[in-house]
Protein backbone atom coordinates (compact mmCIF):
# COMPACT_ATOMS: atom_id res chain seq x y z
CA UNK A 1 0.00 0.00 0.00
CA UNK A 2 1.48 3.29 -1.06
CA UNK A 3 2.18 5.91 2.04
CA UNK A 4 -0.54 8.84 2.63
CA UNK A 5 2.36 10.72 4.69
CA UNK A 6 4.06 13.65 2.73
CA UNK A 7 7.84 13.38 0.93
CA UNK A 8 10.52 13.56 3.62
CA UNK A 9 11.86 17.28 3.41
CA UNK A 10 15.36 15.71 2.35
CA UNK A 11 13.68 14.50 -0.16
CA UNK A 12 11.63 17.36 -1.29
CA UNK A 13 15.22 19.03 -0.95
CA UNK A 14 16.69 17.15 -3.25
CA UNK A 15 14.42 16.87 -6.00
CA UNK A 16 13.46 20.33 -6.00
CA UNK A 17 17.86 20.86 -6.49
CA UNK A 18 17.28 18.48 -9.53
CA UNK A 19 14.62 21.02 -11.10
CA UNK A 20 16.47 24.18 -10.41
CA UNK A 21 19.78 23.20 -11.93
CA UNK A 22 18.26 21.31 -15.00
CA UNK A 23 18.77 22.31 -18.52
CA UNK A 24 15.63 22.14 -19.65
CA UNK A 25 13.89 23.89 -16.89
CA UNK A 26 13.57 27.19 -18.85
CA UNK A 27 11.06 25.27 -21.38
CA UNK A 28 9.81 22.45 -18.19
CA UNK A 29 5.69 22.83 -17.65
CA UNK A 30 6.90 22.21 -14.20
CA UNK A 31 10.37 24.08 -13.47
CA UNK A 32 8.80 27.12 -14.52
CA UNK A 33 5.91 26.80 -11.64
CA UNK A 34 6.27 29.40 -8.96
CA UNK A 35 8.24 27.64 -5.80
CA UNK A 36 6.13 26.68 -3.36
CA UNK A 37 4.39 25.09 -6.60
CA UNK A 38 7.50 23.41 -7.24
CA UNK A 39 8.41 22.57 -3.98
CA UNK A 40 5.18 20.56 -3.77
CA UNK A 41 5.05 18.97 -7.67
CA UNK A 42 8.82 18.04 -8.15
CA UNK A 43 8.85 15.14 -5.34
CA UNK A 44 5.89 13.67 -7.60
CA UNK A 45 8.20 13.55 -11.19
CA UNK A 46 10.17 10.32 -12.14
CA UNK A 47 12.74 10.29 -15.00
CA UNK A 48 13.05 8.01 -17.78
CA UNK A 49 15.25 7.81 -20.98
CA UNK A 50 13.53 6.42 -24.16
CA UNK A 51 15.06 4.71 -27.19
CA UNK A 52 14.95 5.95 -30.87
CA UNK A 53 11.63 4.64 -32.45
CA UNK A 54 9.74 4.39 -29.33
CA UNK A 55 5.99 5.22 -29.56
CA UNK A 56 5.56 7.28 -26.59
CA UNK A 57 2.13 8.72 -27.10
CA UNK A 58 -0.96 6.79 -29.01
CA UNK A 59 -3.74 8.51 -30.96
CA UNK A 60 -7.00 8.65 -29.50
CA UNK A 61 -6.34 7.01 -26.17
CA UNK A 62 -6.49 9.35 -23.21
CA UNK A 63 -3.69 9.76 -21.04
CA UNK A 64 -3.21 9.38 -17.79
CA UNK A 65 0.14 11.34 -17.14
CA UNK A 66 2.12 13.73 -18.19
CA UNK A 67 5.52 13.84 -19.90
CA UNK A 68 7.67 16.64 -20.02
CA UNK A 69 10.07 15.78 -22.59
CA UNK A 70 13.30 17.28 -21.44
CA UNK A 71 15.41 16.29 -24.46
CA UNK A 72 15.23 14.37 -28.04
CA UNK A 73 13.26 14.84 -31.23
CA UNK A 74 10.15 13.56 -31.89
CA UNK A 75 7.63 13.06 -34.60
CA UNK A 76 4.02 13.92 -34.17
CA UNK A 77 1.65 11.77 -36.63
CA UNK A 78 -2.05 11.77 -37.59
CA UNK A 79 -4.54 9.47 -39.44
CA UNK A 80 -5.95 11.17 -42.02
CA UNK A 81 -9.13 11.15 -43.57
CA UNK A 82 -7.90 8.00 -45.90
CA UNK A 83 -7.53 6.26 -42.50
CA UNK A 84 -3.82 6.02 -42.96
CA UNK A 85 -1.22 7.56 -40.68
CA UNK A 86 1.44 10.76 -41.64
CA UNK A 87 3.48 12.67 -40.04
CA UNK A 88 2.92 16.02 -39.32
CA UNK A 89 4.95 18.11 -36.88
CA UNK A 90 8.65 17.17 -35.58
CA UNK A 91 8.85 18.49 -32.06
CA UNK A 92 11.33 18.78 -29.24
CA UNK A 93 12.11 19.71 -25.37
CA UNK A 94 9.71 21.71 -23.60
CA UNK A 95 6.79 19.63 -25.47
CA UNK A 96 4.16 18.22 -22.73
CA UNK A 97 2.62 14.35 -23.77
CA UNK A 98 -0.64 13.71 -22.68
CA UNK A 99 -1.22 16.81 -21.62
CA UNK A 100 -5.43 16.51 -23.27
CA UNK A 101 -5.77 14.32 -20.79
CA UNK A 102 -6.32 16.68 -17.94
CA UNK A 103 -8.93 17.87 -19.43
CA UNK A 104 -10.70 14.19 -20.42
CA UNK A 105 -9.82 14.66 -24.10
CA UNK A 106 -7.49 11.94 -26.27
CA UNK A 107 -4.09 12.50 -27.67
CA UNK A 108 -4.79 13.97 -31.01
CA UNK A 109 -1.45 12.29 -32.29
CA UNK A 110 1.03 9.49 -32.00
CA UNK A 111 4.76 10.55 -31.31
CA UNK A 112 7.12 8.65 -31.71
CA UNK A 113 10.86 9.15 -31.02
CA UNK A 114 12.95 10.24 -33.51
CA UNK A 115 16.46 9.97 -31.32
CA UNK A 116 16.91 8.76 -27.60
CA UNK A 117 15.93 11.20 -25.00
CA UNK A 118 14.61 11.85 -21.73
CA UNK A 119 11.57 12.99 -20.35
CA UNK A 120 9.74 13.65 -16.77
CA UNK A 121 6.99 11.76 -16.31
CA UNK A 122 4.14 13.51 -13.53
CA UNK A 123 1.06 10.90 -12.86
CA UNK A 124 -2.49 12.91 -12.90
CA UNK A 125 -3.56 10.85 -9.98
CA UNK A 126 -0.73 11.98 -7.80
CA UNK A 127 -0.78 15.80 -9.05
CA UNK A 128 -4.85 15.64 -7.98
CA UNK A 129 -4.98 14.17 -4.71
CA UNK A 130 -1.52 15.79 -4.05
CA UNK A 131 -2.81 19.06 -4.65
CA UNK A 132 -0.65 19.84 -7.67
CA UNK A 133 -2.88 21.31 -10.07
CA UNK A 134 -2.82 24.75 -9.07
CA UNK A 135 -4.07 27.72 -11.58
CA UNK A 136 -0.40 28.41 -12.20
CA UNK A 137 0.06 24.49 -13.34
CA UNK A 138 -3.24 24.67 -15.72
CA UNK A 139 -2.04 28.58 -17.43
CA UNK A 140 1.36 26.86 -18.34
CA UNK A 141 -0.42 23.33 -19.75
CA UNK A 142 -2.48 25.87 -21.78
CA UNK A 143 0.37 28.10 -23.13
CA UNK A 144 1.78 24.67 -24.05
CA UNK A 145 -1.10 23.97 -25.97
CA UNK A 146 -0.98 26.95 -27.76
CA UNK A 147 2.71 26.80 -28.72
CA UNK A 148 2.10 23.24 -30.33
CA UNK A 149 -0.63 24.83 -32.58
CA UNK A 150 1.61 27.18 -33.22
CA UNK A 151 4.14 24.57 -34.25
CA UNK A 152 1.56 22.86 -35.89
CA UNK A 153 0.68 25.51 -38.05
CA UNK A 154 4.85 26.13 -38.55
CA UNK A 155 4.83 22.93 -40.14
CA UNK A 156 2.23 23.19 -42.38
CA UNK A 157 3.18 25.92 -43.97
CA UNK A 158 6.27 24.40 -44.35
CA UNK A 159 5.05 21.90 -46.52
CA UNK A 160 2.89 23.83 -48.52
CA UNK A 161 6.61 26.05 -49.59
CA UNK A 162 7.00 25.67 -53.39
CA UNK A 163 10.53 23.94 -54.08
CA UNK A 164 12.09 21.42 -52.19
CA UNK A 165 15.32 23.97 -51.07
CA UNK A 166 12.70 26.47 -48.99
CA UNK A 167 10.78 23.77 -47.63
CA UNK A 168 13.90 22.12 -46.41
CA UNK A 169 15.83 25.23 -45.38
CA UNK A 170 12.14 26.01 -43.59
CA UNK A 171 12.49 23.17 -41.68
CA UNK A 172 15.81 23.26 -40.16
CA UNK A 173 14.82 26.94 -39.35
CA UNK A 174 11.65 25.02 -37.51
CA UNK A 175 13.75 22.49 -36.07
CA UNK A 176 16.30 25.10 -34.84
CA UNK A 177 13.47 26.95 -32.87
CA UNK A 178 12.06 23.38 -31.73
CA UNK A 179 15.87 23.06 -30.28
CA UNK A 180 16.88 26.17 -28.93
CA UNK A 181 20.05 26.54 -31.47
CA UNK A 182 21.04 28.01 -34.67
CA UNK A 183 23.12 24.08 -34.54
CA UNK A 184 20.36 21.85 -35.43
CA UNK A 185 20.42 18.20 -34.85
CA UNK A 186 19.08 16.56 -37.92
CA UNK A 187 17.00 13.46 -37.09
CA UNK A 188 17.35 11.95 -39.99
CA UNK A 189 16.75 12.18 -43.69
CA UNK A 190 14.23 9.60 -44.11
CA UNK A 191 12.43 10.96 -41.18
CA UNK A 192 12.69 14.76 -43.36
CA UNK A 193 11.25 12.77 -46.36
CA UNK A 194 8.65 11.53 -45.29
CA UNK A 195 7.46 14.68 -43.52
CA UNK A 196 8.24 16.79 -46.45
CA UNK A 197 6.42 13.75 -48.68
CA UNK A 198 10.40 13.56 -50.64
CA UNK A 199 12.72 10.74 -50.88
CA UNK A 200 15.60 11.16 -48.35
CA UNK A 201 18.17 11.16 -51.95
CA UNK A 202 16.32 14.24 -52.90
CA UNK A 203 16.73 15.65 -48.89
CA UNK A 204 20.42 14.42 -48.81
CA UNK A 205 20.75 16.18 -52.17
CA UNK A 206 19.13 19.34 -51.24
CA UNK A 207 21.47 19.64 -48.36
CA UNK A 208 24.12 19.34 -50.06
CA UNK A 209 23.07 22.45 -52.33
CA UNK A 210 22.60 24.64 -49.39
CA UNK A 211 25.78 23.85 -47.80
CA UNK A 212 27.54 24.63 -51.00
CA UNK A 213 25.43 27.97 -51.57
CA UNK A 214 26.47 28.92 -48.10
CA UNK A 215 23.11 29.04 -46.68
CA UNK A 216 23.85 25.96 -43.72
CA UNK A 217 27.27 24.48 -42.81
CA UNK A 218 27.40 20.60 -42.19
CA UNK A 219 29.44 20.31 -38.65
CA UNK A 220 28.90 16.39 -38.86
CA UNK A 221 26.88 13.92 -40.05
CA UNK A 222 23.87 14.64 -37.42
CA UNK A 223 24.55 18.48 -37.32
CA UNK A 224 24.06 21.65 -39.12
CA UNK A 225 24.25 25.45 -38.71
CA UNK A 226 22.31 27.83 -39.92
CA UNK A 227 24.31 30.63 -41.29
CA UNK A 228 21.39 33.06 -42.12
CA UNK A 229 18.42 32.44 -39.38
CA UNK A 230 16.58 34.98 -41.91
CA UNK A 231 14.40 32.66 -44.91
CA UNK A 232 15.06 34.34 -48.49
CA UNK A 233 11.38 35.87 -49.58
CA UNK A 234 9.15 34.15 -52.30
CA UNK A 235 10.88 35.47 -55.43
CA UNK A 236 14.50 34.32 -54.07
CA UNK A 237 16.42 31.01 -54.62
CA UNK A 238 17.73 29.30 -50.97
CA UNK A 239 20.72 28.43 -53.15
CA UNK A 240 21.69 31.16 -54.08
CA UNK A 241 20.68 30.63 -58.06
Amino acid sequence: MESSLPPHTGSVHRAVSRCLVCAARPHCLVGRLPAAQLQRVAPMLTERSFAKGETLQVEGQLAHSLGMVKLGTLMGNRHGPDGEPRPVAMLGRGNVLGKYGLYGQTNPLTITSLSSGRLCVLRMSDLKQGGGLSDELLRGVLEIMTRTFGRLADWSQVMRMRGLSRQVLAALMVLGQEQGSRSVYLPGQAALAQLLSTTRESVARTLAQLAQSGRIKRIDARHVQLVDPVMPGPGADPNGG
